[in-house]
């Protein structure tokens, strides 16, 4: 996907291992820069359920209100920043996993000084003009070759 590119997906579901936290959604920024800093720090102890041979890993920003199940922030929001593990592996201590269910997205890849502009984009321009509306909160898609800054936005708009 190139930059500012919008494509529409199906993606079934999936689960991601991860640091999980929660806090206030206007301070998002600080509390989840963390968890993806323990992410990193402990992600050797993933090392038996991680194929050595992939070439990419799909880490994932998942987000949920700290109250609805999958819905966007409001006050408060949880956020678990991990890695797409198979369904079946063991939780080690000190790791959550979240089970996504299959969904239908709108997915748009772009990087951080764009990041704002292009979601305000989707909510404005794209979701609209696709007929479509949100079913749940947006979640980031992030890949090895990504450069930095760089992500996908994933924009659920329809349960499978």
């Amino acid at each position: 996907m190139e930059l500012g590119e919008v494509i529409q997906t199906a993606k079934p579901a999936f689960v991601v291992l991860g640091k999980e936290g929660q806090g206030p959604a206007e301070d998002g920024t600080n509390w989840v820069s963390e968890l993806w800093k323990a992410v990193y720090q402990d992600l050797d102890e993933l090392n038996t359920f991680i194929d050595k041979e992939a070439e990419e890993a799909d880490l994932w920003g998942l987000m949920s209100d700290s109250k609805n199940w999958l819905e966007p922030w409001q006050e408060q929001g949880k956020y678990l920043a991990g890695i797409e593990l198979p369904a079946d592996i063991q939780v080690p201590e000190g790791w959550q996993s979240w089970e996504m269910p299959a969904m239908e997205y709108l997915v748009v890849k772009t990087d951080a000084p764009n990041l704002e502009l292009m979601t305000q984009k989707m909510f404005e321009e794209i979701l609209p003009g696709e007929d479509y509306q949100l079913v749940g909160a947006i979640q980031e898609h992030y890949l090895p070759k990504f450069a930095a800054g760089e992500v996908e936005l994933y924009f659920p708009v329809k349960f499978l």
